[in-house]
């Protein structure tokens, strides 16, 4: 597949529903084309400013979107306009900051199948699919990419420290990791042997890029992710 030149995009801000509550989500796509392919972004934590105006979750969606892609962002469950209970930082930061978790946390998931369930039908189930998470957001892919026909996949900045990976050793689609040499959510070793255990093609780059957060890398990232997508997508 060829991901072409950057182009104008459409961006619709769209409802779906994932179990119980009905989310909100950013739809961009090329105005001229046909997408090449449909991509999900799972963003980091609700407390962590886990919305879909975090600027590796939007950059990397519009960037993809000028790249002939379509490209889905949301809100998990009771974040800006997306049903569910509302998330209480007050309440569950101290908790957080202690063990790097809060009671359900690991149910968002479900919040990207619903994204993948609302994306396919719309953009068309034959196009290729890809995951696309950002820190927290990596966690919460394993469960959908083992049972949907995932093209490729994407982790950035997944904190391997702070939840079971183990599942992605199942994982059968080409894989990136992108991670910043600096991001103090992760252990080289842990990383590398994480890593090495994978069996799928795969690709791990690392550079020093605003430690966990990217900022100011939005741009690369975009360069980076298209260009495996270019070599893995059918």
């Amino acid at each position: 597949m060829s991901l072409p030149d950057a182009k104008s995009t459409v961006v619709e801000w769209v409802q779906f529903p994932a179990g119980l509550h009905l989310l909100e989500g950013e739809l961009a796509y090329a105005e001229e084309d046909h997408p090449l392919g449909v991509v999900v972004l799972a963003g980091s934590h609700p407390l962590l400013g886990g919305n879909m105006h975090n600027n590796v979750v939007r950059g990397l969606g519009d960037g993809l979107a000028e790249r002939g892609l379509a490209t889905l962002r949301f809100n998990y469950r009771g974040v800006g306009r997306s049903e569910g209970p509302s998330v209480d930082v007050a309440q569950h930061m101290a908790e957080f900051w202690e063990t790097s978790h809060v009671p359900g946390e690991m149910d968002l998931w479900r919040d990207v199948q619903g994204a993948v369930d609302f994306l396919r039908p719309v953009m068309g189930s034959a196009r290729p699919l890809v995951l696309i998470g950002y820190s927290f957001g990596c966690a919460l892919l394993s469960p959908v990419c083992l049972s949907e026909p995932v093209a490729a996949l994407v982790l950035i900045a997944p904190p391997l420290e702070k939840h079971d990976y183990t599942e992605f050793i199942r994982a059968k689609c080409p894989l990136l990791v992108i991670i910043s040499e600096d991001d103090f959510t992760m252990d080289p070793a842990r990383l590398q042997q994480w890593f090495d255990q994978l069996p799928v093609k795969k690709q791990l780059i690392q550079a020093r890029l605003d430690n966990h957060f990217f900022r100011g890398h939005e741009p690369w990232l975009v360069d980076i992710v298209s260009a495996f997508l270019k070599e893995h997508l059918q």
